[in-house]
Protein backbone atom coordinates (compact mmCIF):
# COMPACT_ATOMS: atom_id res chain seq x y z
CA UNK A 1 0.00 0.00 0.00
CA UNK A 2 1.67 3.20 -0.85
CA UNK A 3 1.40 6.35 0.86
CA UNK A 4 2.37 9.74 -0.49
CA UNK A 5 3.78 12.78 2.17
CA UNK A 6 2.41 16.26 1.22
CA UNK A 7 3.74 18.00 4.03
CA UNK A 8 7.22 17.21 4.14
CA UNK A 9 9.98 14.53 2.85
CA UNK A 10 10.36 11.32 4.25
CA UNK A 11 12.51 10.76 7.70
CA UNK A 12 12.58 9.16 10.08
CA UNK A 13 10.28 10.28 12.52
CA UNK A 14 7.68 11.56 10.23
CA UNK A 15 5.78 8.12 9.46
CA UNK A 16 4.98 5.14 11.42
CA UNK A 17 8.17 2.65 12.01
CA UNK A 18 6.91 -0.57 10.90
CA UNK A 19 9.08 -4.08 9.91
CA UNK A 20 6.57 -4.08 6.69
CA UNK A 21 8.02 -0.64 4.85
CA UNK A 22 8.99 -2.37 1.71
CA UNK A 23 10.44 1.28 -0.14
CA UNK A 24 10.48 4.91 0.34
CA UNK A 25 11.26 7.52 -2.05
CA UNK A 26 11.53 11.25 -1.85
CA UNK A 27 11.79 13.30 -4.76
CA UNK A 28 13.97 16.08 -5.26
CA UNK A 29 11.55 18.38 -4.86
CA UNK A 30 7.30 18.48 -4.12
CA UNK A 31 5.78 16.86 -6.88
CA UNK A 32 2.73 16.31 -8.61
CA UNK A 33 1.48 13.00 -8.31
CA UNK A 34 -1.72 12.12 -10.42
CA UNK A 35 -2.52 9.32 -8.08
CA UNK A 36 -3.88 11.82 -5.64
CA UNK A 37 -4.12 14.67 -7.76
CA UNK A 38 -1.49 16.85 -5.77
CA UNK A 39 1.97 17.64 -5.05
CA UNK A 40 3.62 15.41 -3.08
CA UNK A 41 7.26 15.45 -1.45
CA UNK A 42 7.54 11.50 -1.76
CA UNK A 43 5.89 8.22 -1.14
CA UNK A 44 6.63 5.41 1.45
CA UNK A 45 5.24 1.50 0.46
CA UNK A 46 3.68 -1.12 3.54
CA UNK A 47 3.03 -4.53 2.71
CA UNK A 48 -0.31 -3.36 5.12
CA UNK A 49 -2.71 -0.93 4.94
CA UNK A 50 -2.16 1.60 7.42
CA UNK A 51 -4.97 2.45 9.88
CA UNK A 52 -6.96 5.84 8.82
CA UNK A 53 -5.44 7.47 12.64
CA UNK A 54 -2.29 6.21 11.40
CA UNK A 55 -2.18 8.22 8.25
CA UNK A 56 -3.81 11.12 9.46
CA UNK A 57 -1.60 10.97 12.39
CA UNK A 58 1.92 11.39 10.05
CA UNK A 59 -0.04 13.95 7.14
CA UNK A 60 0.26 10.60 4.65
CA UNK A 61 -2.68 10.36 1.98
CA UNK A 62 -2.95 7.11 0.60
CA UNK A 63 -2.87 6.39 -3.23
CA UNK A 64 -6.11 5.03 -3.58
CA UNK A 65 -8.25 8.36 -3.04
CA UNK A 66 -10.79 9.22 -4.94
CA UNK A 67 -12.75 12.57 -5.75
CA UNK A 68 -16.46 12.80 -4.97
CA UNK A 69 -18.84 15.25 -5.87
CA UNK A 70 -21.27 16.86 -3.36
CA UNK A 71 -24.79 18.47 -4.73
CA UNK A 72 -26.71 20.60 -2.75
CA UNK A 73 -30.33 20.73 -3.06
CA UNK A 74 -33.14 22.55 -0.98
CA UNK A 75 -36.54 22.06 -1.49
CA UNK A 76 -38.46 25.36 -0.48
CA UNK A 77 -41.96 24.93 1.29
CA UNK A 78 -43.18 27.40 -1.68
CA UNK A 79 -42.02 24.29 -4.41
CA UNK A 80 -39.06 25.57 -5.77
CA UNK A 81 -36.16 23.78 -5.75
CA UNK A 82 -32.22 25.01 -5.74
CA UNK A 83 -29.70 22.13 -6.81
CA UNK A 84 -25.60 22.56 -7.70
CA UNK A 85 -22.62 21.34 -7.36
CA UNK A 86 -20.81 22.71 -4.06
CA UNK A 87 -17.86 21.08 -3.30
CA UNK A 88 -15.40 18.22 -4.28
CA UNK A 89 -13.11 16.59 -1.69
CA UNK A 90 -10.34 13.47 -2.16
CA UNK A 91 -10.99 10.85 -0.11
CA UNK A 92 -11.18 6.90 0.42
CA UNK A 93 -14.55 6.48 1.10
CA UNK A 94 -17.70 8.18 -0.04
CA UNK A 95 -18.67 11.13 2.75
CA UNK A 96 -22.49 10.32 3.87
CA UNK A 97 -25.05 12.27 2.31
CA UNK A 98 -26.93 14.58 4.81
CA UNK A 99 -30.42 16.54 5.02
CA UNK A 100 -31.24 19.09 7.84
CA UNK A 101 -34.88 20.71 7.80
CA UNK A 102 -35.38 24.12 8.48
CA UNK A 103 -38.01 26.37 8.86
CA UNK A 104 -39.15 27.36 4.95
CA UNK A 105 -36.97 24.43 3.18
CA UNK A 106 -35.20 21.02 3.50
CA UNK A 107 -31.43 20.90 2.68
CA UNK A 108 -29.94 17.91 1.40
CA UNK A 109 -26.31 17.12 0.83
CA UNK A 110 -25.56 13.72 -1.62
CA UNK A 111 -22.07 12.80 -2.58
CA UNK A 112 -21.78 10.78 -5.86
CA UNK A 113 -18.32 9.10 -7.33
CA UNK A 114 -18.61 10.94 -10.44
CA UNK A 115 -19.17 14.32 -11.90
CA UNK A 116 -21.44 13.04 -14.68
CA UNK A 117 -23.39 11.63 -12.12
CA UNK A 118 -23.49 14.46 -10.18
CA UNK A 119 -24.81 16.68 -13.16
CA UNK A 120 -27.38 14.36 -13.77
CA UNK A 121 -28.69 14.65 -10.15
CA UNK A 122 -28.99 18.68 -10.30
CA UNK A 123 -31.11 18.21 -13.55
CA UNK A 124 -33.52 15.35 -12.35
CA UNK A 125 -33.47 17.57 -9.33
CA UNK A 126 -34.05 21.31 -11.03
CA UNK A 127 -36.72 19.16 -12.93
CA UNK A 128 -38.96 18.27 -9.89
Amino acid sequence: MRYYSTQRPIIPGCCPRRNEVSEIHNFDEKTFCEKIGMEAWGYIDYNSELSEEEAAEYELLPENLKTFWAVTTAFYDDGRVVSNITNTTKAVLKPENVCKSLARKDIYVDWFESEKEALAHVKEARNC
